[in-house]
């Protein structure tokens, strides 16, 4: 781009740089105007980390601008040299971030960030030099012809051409599309991997073999580095965010970015760990003020400060040491009396079953071994002695048994509905109770059983879901928490808080956003919790008023660590944690005439850490909707049907699931949380503005369209119980297809529009009925049945059954095994189900999760 020289600047007396075109190229008018369009942009910026330009100026027929001189080393050549330590990378990498977000506030986009365009000074600070390839971006609803006045040059650019340096390219600059400052965000977590690992991100043997790894393959994992386990985690979930190849999923804005490495650059030289701790700052006392302003406004400042709302002492976590590292699942920690110990439930023998770990090492043992049926949600009793648990053995309940293994004792019969969603059993301080959620004449409750005499009480846990989940007992006793959620995979819970002595109950969180594992501080005055309200799955708090109310709002102890469960050791100074998360992508299997097909004929579409919970073809077998939380929330996403990139539909901040195409492709329905209720909705399948279909007080879900397009079927609680109903697609009134007393879901519309099929318990287990659209009495048509969907020549149904793909011909009602899915960690998804004809597409879900303790140190 040109030749920099030391030089004098006579008027002020000041050494500069002076930049230069080579000779050969001051002929050259593209080159020119792009040189030109450098200067004007860079001196627009004025920021301590953006090199300032003085002045551009000709003379005798050469072009050059004058710069601040910067002594020191480009960051290139300190690479080089050293391998910078994460405290000092996370440093100067702050610096550069807030210094782009400036640049970004002001509409440029630098285009070919690399550390050799980041210059480090001799007093240890980051400057951002060499705008050459600088890009002006319009403000919204401004001219093109304005942007090309400030620019001085027209035309710089063009569609499909390739701009910037090979190896610190983002996926849009290597496809030569238009970029925005979402590609900087790009090319700068290329540069900060390099600057904590000493690597480059995406290494090729050619420029082919470079841009190649940018485009197809996944950002690099980040290797173990100096700092403690939870800033790693930090530090990986940033990087993350950054090279993500759709730039929707990356961060927005710059300055979001800045925000996140200053926080986390202060806890890594410090111990801090949290680099959310800004949003819990308490505010300072202002003494001078408060003189000032004299008595009165003293009094008033004594007042505020004896009336607000409690804040804690803000836990520090550090030294994260991981416990557990089996294949599959290892989740719900219990901590012994003296802390050396935990106790949780894991998959990796087969089934759930109750394992032991020492912390400081040693193979883990399992506590249940004896039985094949389900174990889980173990609780460590006081004095060490026993440990309660969930069990499905001896017809399901909750157990007692020594710590050391051996024969447990049944204490409760009470099950959560259907033996479903069950909670970890508490106990009372003096060990000599056990409060465990149940339900009975359709109600929940706690129920606190006295374990000498098994007398028991119940109190009921209002909420307005279908299951009462994660009972938490205050460390007084006054108080019980706990999750109201459809169901453990629910993504919109709420938590609430119940007050023993009158019943009363209070919300402790909005309702909005996916919160889960409360627990107590040991005053009973703080409420921690799981919740995705930052994105990402992590630790927050609540604080309680001393009647168990909220006071203030939440606020985050963790950041990007991806947290499925927590608990606190007896005495507050440990806590362990689940890692990990739920993973389900889309498959696809032909359909094979003479035998079953198996994994080898399968072929996987996604590859995805995240959960497609939903998904629907197209009708011409081309696209399959999606709803996936791969953003941190469930929304809408589309892509080719044999594979291929993700197109993001919808972006609200609360769930979108289960997109359904209309007959003619042109729009898809969906239900959605945006109104603060399950509702049906509809949008156009290329993107744009949704319009709410349903309105009630109940949940309205899984919509479905007749093959007409006039009329959707869905799902209603709406007369007190899920039936089938349906509702124009214009709008209007809904009427009742299917009603009865148990749970009809999942309505599919026959290909010939007469009849509607859907899943009901109306015969003791999950099948597939039918009924006539006009109404009437439904019939079952297959034996044992979960998701299922039609041929697209309404003659079969498919369906899933314990574990399997079927197929059932409605003609003469036989049904044939299509698949052998055996040999495979994981399970088959229980919400959709799609086919082309020839091929059936499913998806796959796994459990992922390991037990992982830190130490809780409290800031003053």
């Amino acid at each position: 781009m040109g030749i920099v020289y030391r030089a004098l600047d006579t008027k002020l007396d000041r050494a500069v740089a002076i930049k230069v075109l080579p000779p050969d190229l001051v002929s050259d008018a593209s080159r020119r105007g792009r040189f030109v369009q450098e200067a004007k942009a860079a001196a627009a910026l004025q920021h301590p980390h953006i090199a300032t330009v003085f002045d551009i100026d000709e003379a005798e027929g050469t072009t050059f601008i004058a710069m601040e001189l910067i002594e020191g080393e480009k960051l290139s050549e300190l690479l080089r040299k050293e391998r910078l330590s994460l405290s000092r990378a996370l440093e100067l990498a702050t610096e550069a971030a807030e210094g782009l977000s400036r640049a970004h506030e002001k509409g440029i986009v630098h285009r070919d960030l690399k550390p050799a365009n980041l210059m480090v000074t001799r007093d240890g600070h980051i400057k951002i030099i060499d705008f050459g390839l600088a890009k002006l971006i319009e403000p919204l609803g401004g001219a093109s012809a304005d942007s090309e006045a400030k620019t001085g040059f027209k035309g710089h650019t063009h569609p499909g051409q390739v701009m910037g340096t090979v190896s610190y390219m983002s996926p849009e600059q290597a496809r030569g599309r238009d970029v925005d400052s979402r590609s900087d965000i790009f090319t700068f977590g290329v540069v900060l991997y390099e600057m904590v690992t000493g690597e480059l991100a995406f290494p090729g043997e050619s420029a082919a073999d470079t841009l190649s790894a940018i485009l197809s393959k996944p950002a690099p994992s980040l290797p173990p580095l100096s700092g403690d386990a939870v800033t790693q985690a930090a530090l990986a979930r940033i990087l993350e965010k950054c090279l993500a190849k759709d730039p929707d999923e990356r961060y927005q804005a710059t300055r979001d970015l800045a925000l996140d490495l200053k926080w986390l650059s202060r806890g890594s030289g410090s111990g801090v760990s949290t680099p959310s701790a800004r949003v819990l700052a308490r505010p300072r006392k202002r003494w001078v003020t408060a003189v000032v302003l004299g008595l009165g406004a003293l009094a008033g400042i004594s007042y505020y400060y004896l009336t607000r709302p409690r804040q804690a002492p803000l836990p520090r976590l550090a030294n994260a040491v991981q416990v557990t590292a089996a294949l599959g699942l290892e989740e719900r920690p219990s901590w012994s009396p003296e802390a050396g110990r935990v106790v949780y439930h894991s998959d990796q023998s087969g089934n759930f079953d109750i394992w032991l770990s020492q912390i400081g090492g040693g193979e883990p043992l399992n506590l249940t071994a004896d039985h094949k049926d389900e174990d889980g949600y173990p609780s460590w009793s006081p004095d060490g002695q026993q440990i309660a648990f969930w069990s499905a053995r001896d017809g399901g309940g909750y157990f007692v048994m020594s710590a050391l293994g051996g024969p447990p004792r049944k204490v409760s019969s009470s099950l959560p509905a259907g033996g479903r969603n069950p909670s970890r059993p508490q106990w009372s301080r003096d060990g000599m109770k056990l409060a465990c959620v149940g339900i009975g004449n359709e109600e929940f409750f706690a129920e606190i059983v006295a374990l000498a005499t098994g007398e028991s009480r119940r109190i009921p846990l209002p909420g307005r879901e279908l299951s009462r989940m994660d009972l938490s007992w205050s460390p007084d006793e006054r108080f019980f928490a706990y999750v109201d959620g459809r169901n453990r995979t629910s993504q919109i819970t709420q938590l609430r808080v119940l007050r023993l002595e009158d019943g009363e109950s209070f919300d402790a969180t909005d309702g909005r956003m996916n919160d889960w594992s409360p627990s107590w501080s040991q005053d009973g005055r703080t409420l921690y919790f799981v919740s995705n309200r930052g994105g990402v799955m992590d630790l927050w708090r609540q604080a309680l008023g001393n009647d168990g109310s909220p006071e203030g709002a939440p606020g985050p102890i963790t950041s990007g660590i991806g947290i499925r469960d927590a608990a606190f050791s007896p005495n507050g100074r440990k806590l362990a944690y689940t890692r990990g998360r739920r993973t389900e992508n889309v498959w696809r299997v032909p359909i094979l005439a003479d035998r079953r097909a198996t994994w080898a004929d399968a072929r996987q579409l996604t590859f995805e850490q995240a959960w497609i919970e939903f998904f629907d073809i197209s009708p011409d077998g081309k696209r399959l909707a999606v709803s996936s939380d791969r953003s941190g929330n469930p929304d809408l996403w589309t892509m080719p049907a044999e594979g291929g990139p993700m197109q993001r539909l919808t972006t609200d901040p609360t769930p979108d699931w289960n997109p359904k195409w209309s007959p003619d492709g042109s729009q898809i329905a969906f239900y959605a949380f945006r109104s603060g209720n399950r509702e049906i909705w509809v949008m156009p399948s290329g993107g744009g503005a949704a319009r709410q279909l349903t309105t009630g007080i109940t949940d309205n879900v899984n919509p479905d369209w007749s093959p007409d397009g006039k009329e959707i079927a869905f799902s209603s609680a709406r007369s007190g119980n899920p039936d089938i109903w349906v509702v124009p697609a214009s709008g209007g009134e809904p009427r009742p297809v299917a009603t009865g007393p148990s749970a009809d879901e999942l309505p599919q519309w026959s290909r010939d529009g007469a009849s509607i099929v859907f899943l009901s318990m109306r015969s003791g287990e999950w099948r597939l009925w039918r009924v006539a659209v006009s109404g009437g009495d439904p019939e079952p048509i297959t034996k044992r049945a979960d998701i299922f969907c039609w041929s697209p020549d309404g003659k079969r149904i498919f369906y899933a059954s314990r574990g399997n793909l079927w197929e059932l011909e409605l003609g003469n009602g036989s049904e044939r095994q299509l698949t052998d899915f055996s040999g495979r960690p994981g399970f088959l998804g229980f919400n959709s189900f799609a086919s082309d004809g020839g091929n059936l597409f499913f998806s796959w879900y796994e459990d992922l999760g390991d037990i992982w303790v830190v130490d809780v140190e409290q800031e003053d």
